[in-house]
């Protein structure tokens, strides 16, 4: 960003036209100054059916568009009522391996309030419910079999308050790992702004919330240290919805899904152009 400043005392009727010009030519020379993040594919579900899925992606559970919320336009993803189970879309293939071993992403998400409980155990006095909303599968680099990289996840307790937490799950007995916030978010119907980042070639993780980062959640390993990470080179698989592991209370849980962005740079939370999955834009 920068200024011009004028001596509007040596100018005897400074003219409003000539004062418009100046503005705009320093508005347009202070946008010029920052590129538009480098974006491989954008769905703000607008040219998408009500009821459809996005083209590339295939779903599982009850996953639709719908146009009775949006956080831009008219549109978004909805995952209908379930007590337990994936409502979520899934991306595979080419456009995951035009990433390579770092992305950014970004999404807005919302939640229809009153959210539901943690059904408790018989024998217990709480219980939690653990969900997510973004996750990947893909080749550990560590020990070579398969995992799932959950990169945007709750935890729910008895009490109505969550923690982010970075998760990743290994077959074949390994012990889960990852990294977590305390207990102190709760579910809102207003829309949530969430970024993730991560990047092979330093074994990193960052979660930012509403612009945030969450320095809790965040992993820095270095070069070829895989233990305690195991960011993959490639993403076999991207899914975006809702699936919570334990059941919940009522009807479940109700989520939406806009906005959704995945490129190589961070993208923050302004306004992008569509690029669908294999539009070629």
């Amino acid at each position: 960003m920068f200024f011009v400043l004028i001596n509007v005392a040596r100018m005897k009727t400074p003219s409003f036209p000539l004062a418009i010009a100046l503005a705009l030519a320093v508005s347009s020379g202070a946008f010029a100054q920052t590129p538009a993040p480098k974006v491989l594919f954008s769905e703000d579900f607008e040219n998408v059916p009500v009821g459809e899925i996005p083209t590339g992606f295939t779903k599982t559970g009850a996953i639709g568009v719908s146009d009775d919320a949006a956080h831009s336009g008219h549109k978004s993803l909805k995952m209908a009522a379930a007590i337990k189970g994936a409502r979520k879309i899934t991306l595979k293939g080419e456009p995951l391996a035009a990433l390579g071993g770092e992305h950014w992403g970004r999404l807005y998400f919302k939640v229809k309030l009153p959210a539901p409980s943690p059904v408790i155990p018989a024998g217990k006095t709480s219980g939690i419910i653990h969900s997510t909303i973004v996750d990947g599968t893909a080749t550990s680099p560590l020990v070579n079999d398969k995992i799932d990289l959950r990169l945007l996840n709750t935890v729910l307790r008895s009490d109505g308050s969550f923690s982010y937490l970075f998760n990743v799950q290994p077959p074949n007995g390994r012990k889960e790992f990852g990294a977590s916030t305390k207990a102190r978010f709760h579910y809102t119907d207003e829309w949530t702004l969430a970024e993730w980042h991560v990047d092979n070639a330093t074994q990193s993780f960052q979660f930012f919330l509403n612009g945030e980062e969450l320095p809790e959640l965040a992993i820095h390993k270095g070069a070829g240290q895989f233990e305690g990470a195991e960011i993959p080179a490639v993403f076999e698989t991207l899914s975006f919805g809702f699936t919570n592991y334990q059941p919940a209370s009522d009807e479940g849980f109700v989520t939406w899904i806009d906005d959704l962005a995945v490129g190589k740079e961070r993208i923050g939370g302004g306004v992008i152009p569509n690029k669908p999955v294999g539009s070629g834009k």
